[in-house]
């Protein structure tokens, strides 16, 4: 990812983190953006450079069609890789570009010798619950809520 694509996008991810934050009942409205902010400062201090994470954008036919946000750590597993964020701009959604992504990750997982791929996926996803379960991926927690 280059430093203006970078820049367009951290600005348009952390409005979105809000909005589905608050969504999901995670945050309150009035404090969604400043805690989302917060957050993103938080785990990518220093942008593009910040150690132990890569923000790749995902081509195709010379077509910038999206992104993806990994953070790699090890563990007592091995090396393990958490997705903070992946997204397929929205023209190029239901053509099979999220699975054609998804399979490219694999692949560059193996390269990087990686044991775990994890991630987070917000419940009212469905999209997006659909690929990564048809990708293989397996929920591990479920968090329950009522609202009054």
């Amino acid at each position: 990812m280059t430093e203006d694509v970078y820049s367009d996008y951290i600005e348009k991810s952390i409005k979105q983190f809000a909005e589905e934050s608050v969504r999901a009942g995670n945050l309150d409205k009035s404090q969604a953006l400043e805690k989302a902010q917060d957050q993103f400062t938080k785990l990518l201090p220093d942008g593009l450079n910040t150690e132990n994470h890569q923000l790749l954008s995902i081509f195709h036919d010379n077509n910038h069609i999206g992104m993806l946000w990994l953070h790699i750590k090890w563990t007592n597993l091995g090396k393990e890789a958490f997705i903070y964020d992946f997204f397929i701009d929205e023209q190029f959604r239901g053509n099979g570009m999220g699975k054609m992504s998804m399979s490219a990750l694999d692949t560059y997982a193996q390269k990087l010798g990686l044991k775990k791929i994890g991630l987070h996926v917000f419940a009212h996803n469905q999209r997006a619950v659909y690929l990564y379960q048809k990708m293989g991926y397996e929920f591990t927690n479920h968090h329950m809520a009522r609202y009054f």
